[in-house]
C-alpha cells in the first residue's frame, strides 16, 4: 500500500473535523485536492480497506446500560446458520466463531446490548430456543475500562 494512502488511513482512523466540509480540510493537510481525496476514500471503501464511516455511540450515555457477552457451545455443524441468526440481531454488536481450547466448550461468541436486562435476556431467549445449544454462559459487563476502535496506523 502506498505510503499516503497509509497517512489518510491514519488520518481517518482519528476524529473526523465537524465543519462542513470535513474532507476539504484533510485534502488541504495531505496536500490533495478534495475531489481527489474522496475518490480514493470511495475507492478504498469499494475495496474493502475501509468498511464504514460512523460516529461511535457512548452506549451507556445513550441508555443501552445493559450488557451481555454470551458464550455459546454451538454444534460444528450449525455455526454457520447460527453465526448468521445471532448476527441479525440489532441487538448484537459482535458475533465470533473461535478456537476452542482443551477442555472449553464454547466456540461461539456474542456481545448483546439493551436499555434493560429483559431486553437482553430476550435475544437470549431467542436465540437459545432456536438452536438448544447445549450450554451457554452469560457474563454481564459490570465496569468499562476502555473502549475504543481498532489503531491499525
Amino acid at each position: 500500500m502506498d505510503s499516503w494512502v497509509e497517512t489518510l488511513i491514519k488520518r481517518l482512523q482519528g476524529d473526523i473535523p465537524l465543519v462542513t466540509e470535513p474532507f476539504a480540510e484533510i485534502a488541504q493537510e495531505t496536500g490533495r485536492s478534495q475531489q481527489e481525496l474522496i475518490g480514493i476514500i470511495t475507492r478504498l471503501k469499494q475495496d474493502g480497506v475501509i468498511r464504514r464511516f460512523g460516529a461511535i455511540l457512548g452506549h451507556r450515555q445513550a441508555g443501552f446500560a445493559h450488557n451481555v457477552l454470551v458464550m455459546w457451545e454451538i454444534p460444528e455443524n450449525m455455526v454457520d446458520e447460527a453465526g448468521e441468526y445471532m448476527a441479525s440481531f440489532r441487538e448484537v454488536s459482535h458475533c465470533y466463531l473461535r478456537e476452542t481450547p482443551d477442555h472449553w466448550p464454547y466456540n461461539m461468541y456474542t456481545m448483546i446490548h439493551g436499555r434493560s436486562e429483559e431486553d437482553v435476556n430476550k435475544v437470549v431467549a431467542d436465540i437459545a430456543a432456536r438452536f438448544e445449544p447445549s450450554r451457554y454462559r452469560l457474563v454481564r459487563s459490570v465496569r468499562e475500562f476502555k473502549k475504543t476502535s481498532m489503531t491499525y496506523y
